[in-house]
């Protein structure tokens, strides 16, 4: 509840403002000014959301997702995808120990008979997370059955197909990749990590260039991506799979040769 006096004040300011002619134009021009950075606001959200093929109305829902845009400025993948993952650069993935479960966007597994079944929903394994923090784009991908040296020729090619992606550096020993995702409007940089595990999951993380630890920009103070590195990473995703599905289909085809004829 608000005081006497609290509102005294409140009702004097706004005397004054609708009967001092110089303080009713700073009020118009205020308002003017704010309805100007608010519409500019929307629009660069709006253009940069568009960009990464992102939308605030998918799961987990509005006010999840507007929420992570607007605080968050890394994003990672993770087994249950859940969006409060953060990406950390100056730390490598760790590799996940022997035995750990598998991710719960399985691709593939493989049957006793030696042939291969596609499981790319199969969720049973996991324990999910909290309805309202699971991003779709965030559920690490998982290929077991296909070598890991595969894995990253096939996750380097991604990247250089991909438009306003680069290779800045290749670590084939340890079967990482870092990258450099530049906008294609205001050429904002924006860092990538991927990774392949020993278990065939690709582990993606991504980091806005203004989370730079040297970045002196004023946008650093900024704490929002707008959605654009939970967007790289299902960029990333939607182009390696394509080519997943080839190496499997190749692999079939092979089992299927050496059956024998009935």
């Amino acid at each position: 509840m608000f005081t006497p006096v609290e509102i005294v004040i409140a009702v004097v300011v706004l005397a004054a403002m609708i009967f001092v002619p110089i303080l009713r134009r700073l009020l118009g021009l205020i308002i003017r000014l704010a309805v100007f950075f608010a519409a500019v606001g929307i629009a660069a959200a709006g253009i940069t959301m568009i960009l990464n093929n992102e939308t605030i109305f998918e799961r987990p829902g509005f006010g999840q997702r507007v929420e992570r845009f607007l605080t968050k400025n890394s994003a990672a993948a993770s087994q249950t995808g859940s969006s409060s993952v953060i990406c950390v650069m100056e730390n490598p993935p760790a590799s996940p120990p022997t035995g750990a479960a598998e991710a719960p966007h399985k691709r593939v597994k493989k049957e006793a008979t030696g042939g291969i079944q596609d499981t790319r929903n199969d969720l049973s394994k996991s324990e999910p997370a909290p309805l309202d923090d699971v991003f779709p784009e965030l559920i690490r991908r998982s290929f077991p059955g296909i070598s890991r040296e595969k894995l990253f020729q096939l996750s380097t090619d991604t990247v250089n197909a991909l438009g306003g992606w680069r290779i800045v550096k290749s670590s084939p020993s340890s079967y990482a990749l870092d990258c450099v995702y530049t906008s294609r409007i205001f050429k904002f940089e924006d860092d990538v990590r991927i990774s392949i595990n020993p278990s065939g999951e690709v582990e993606v993380c991504s980091r806005s260039g203004m989370a730079r630890p040297n970045q002196t920009s004023l946008l650093r103070y900024f704490p929002g991506d707008l959605g654009s590195n939970v967007g790289h990473i299902k960029e990333f995703y939607e182009t390696l799979e394509p080519k997943m599905d080839e190496v499997y289909k190749e692999e079939q085809d092979k089992q299927n040769a050496k059956k024998p004829p009935h």
